[in-house]
């Protein structure tokens, strides 16, 4: 196109309507032509050019049809804009910008809109610098509002975007409000393959193949997309996404995904899948834990012993057995791990003594091996503390008993201490007034003092006294009895902060010399530990965990009451 003569004045016509959430209450592209060619006509101007309308958002740069707008004013091909509204050319500062210089050197001459006419003069680019920063305004308060929308989803427990396999989005609901539900068909599918993926015999190429040709997965249909055979990339997203194990991160903050969603896996087996997969994933807040680490002590130097994690594969083609972690292949045979049918996964908790901060250099106690060490820690609290749940409640009962005898008995010495108090706060009180009104001569100021230090000292020994009269130790032992009918099924079963936090209860202390494990609980478990010992002596036939102890009570339990009611 030929270069403008003259004075003569040629438009280009912009047009722009985003997809994005900035332009939900623009004009549609050919009503903004309509609008334009309106103008036109109005007000007989001519336009040389009209561009593409342009559907990107315009809150950053590099559109490229604003870009050959700029381009054809700086090479003179048109002097104009014609457009519905100054926020179509620029929601940007840089844009902006561009717009008024164009103006300031001459190149651009007038942008016409439905409403006024710009042109290159002071008044003019104050209001047209007033309109694009109302609309960049504009832009950063309808961002805000969308980020504190989001980050209110994800404290809601609720993900925001499209709901992944093996859930669905609520359709009932407006977008933005929109609720997760289960997909009863394709959750426990997903739950499948994870169980599948922990079980550490299969591939992600082999779980992708289960997926496809036995279960016949596929992604969740949709109005144009979905309804398709899952894919083998989507297996490795499925497979680190920590969504199946009840949580998600938005913004880098991790949040609990909604009570109302049930979990596929728990936490402990979605990093256990991570560990197998060798991938980093998202950041785990603490890399290993070692379940008993805050319970063992080495008993031949009493220094701390803590967790060493080794993880390993047997490969399926030369069976050697080497570290995977870091390494995509077996050193011996060089097959890709992704390429191994059925490959044996491998990892094993060592517990050493780090005495000294220095690791197994300074005591030579053997280290023992976490399996090893759980399995003669159920041994020694089966034989110590278990007991059947009806035992438990029994106990609890008995307890409570024993709670109502005892309280009434403090109740009675809680009141005569408390008259003795009230005595004592009379006395204090008249030789307090006594002194003040000078009633006592200084001969006697003296004996007065050591008086009145002697009640405070009875008051404070009072006070102790009655400090020490709490039944606090009931509830702590309602919660142990508890615990014993439960604790061997936690051991075996538990995640790792359920056996920490049983363990913290009991107040256990774990010794290990020379691979023997010895177990020390707090001084009331070890004292109930005594007694049941004392009743499978009375009656070898009493077993506690398989005891009935029911109101009619068998002949055995009817044996040893005594013994348990002392103990």
């Amino acid at each position: 196109m030929k270069k403008i003569l003259n004075d003569k004045i040629i438009y280009g016509a912009y047009f722009r309507k985003s997809s994005e959430s900035e332009d939900r209450q623009a004009q549609s592209i050919p009503d903004q032509i309509r609008e334009v060619e309106t103008i036109a006509q109005r007000e007989n101007i001519q336009i040389g050019i009209k561009f593409p309308g342009e559907s990107q958002s315009a809150f950053t740069i590099g559109r490229p049809i604003f870009a050959d707008l700029v381009n054809k004013i700086m090479d003179q091909e048109i002097n104009a804009i014609v457009v519905w509204h100054p926020n179509r050319l620029a929601r940007n500062p840089v844009d902006a910008g561009m717009i008024l210089y164009l103006l300031d050197e001459g190149k651009l001459k007038v942008i016409q809109t439905p409403s006024r006419a710009y042109y290159n003069t002071a008044s003019d680019k104050f209001m047209l610098q007033l309109e694009f920063s109302m609309s960049k305004k504009d832009s950063d308060d309808k961002s805000e509002a969308v980020i504190r929308g989001l980050e209110g989803r994800a404290i809601r427990g609720l993900p925001s975007g499209v709901s992944k396999v093996g859930f669905l989005n609520d359709t009932t609901e407006e977008k933005g409000k929109r609720k997760w539900n289960v997909d009863k068909i394709r959750f426990p599918l997903v739950q499948q393959l994870l169980k599948k993926m922990l079980t550490g015999k299969y591939s992600p190429a082999q779980i992708y193949r289960y997926a496809k040709d036995d279960l016949k997965l596929t992604t969740t249909p949709r109005k144009k997309v979905g309804g398709k055979a899952i894919s083998f990339s989507y297996i490795y997203l499925l497979l680190r996404d920590p969504i199946y194990a009840g949580f998600f991160f938005y913004d880098e903050k991790r949040y609990e995904l909604d009570d109302r969603l049930p979990r596929a896996i728990t936490e402990d087996e979605y990093w256990k899948i991570q560990t197998i997969l060798g991938l980093k994933g998202r950041p785990h807040p603490s890399k290993h834990e070692g379940t008993y680490n805050d319970f063992l002590v080495c008993k031949k130097c009493n220094g701390h012993m803590s967790p060493d994690f080794k993880f390993q594969l047997i490969c399926s083609v030369c069976r050697h057995k080497f570290s995977y972690r870091n390494t995509v292949e077996c050193p011996k045979c060089k097959t890709k791990i992704e390429q191994m049918i059925d490959p044996v996964y491998c990892s094993y908790v060592y517990y050493y003594c780090i005495n000294n901060k220095k690791h197994r250099t300074v005591c030579q106690n053997d280290g023992i091996e976490e399996k090893k060490l759980q399995q003669a820690l159920v041994l020694s609290l089966k034989e110590k503390v278990s007991i059947s749940k009806d035992l438990s409640k029994w106990c609890i009962d008995n307890i409570y008993k024993l709670k109502d005898i005892e309280l009434n008995e403090k109740l009675s010495i809680k009141n005569n201490l408390d008259q003795e108090e009230l005595s004592l706060k009379t006395k204090l009180k008249k030789i307090t007034l006594a002194r003040i009104s000078r009633e006592v001569s200084l001969e006697e100021e003296q004996t007065y003092i050591e008086l009145e230090n002697e009640i405070r000292a009875e008051l404070v020994s009072l006070n102790i006294q009655k400090g020490n009269m709490n039944v606090e130790w009931f509830s702590e032992a309602s919660k142990d009895f508890d615990l014993m009918s439960e604790i061997v099924n936690v051991l075996e079963n538990g995640t790792t902060e359920q056996k920490k936090e049983t363990l913290y209860a009991f107040g256990s202390n774990l010794t290990v010399k020379d691979k023997i494990v010895s177990v020390h609980n707090k001084k009331s478990i070890e004292l109930f530990s005594e007694f049941l010992e004392r009743a499978q002596i009375e009656n070898k036939a009493f077993e506690p965990r398989n005891t009935l102890a029911t109101k009619e009570k068998t002949e055995v339990f009817a044996s040893v009451i005594p013994i348990l009611l002392r103990g």
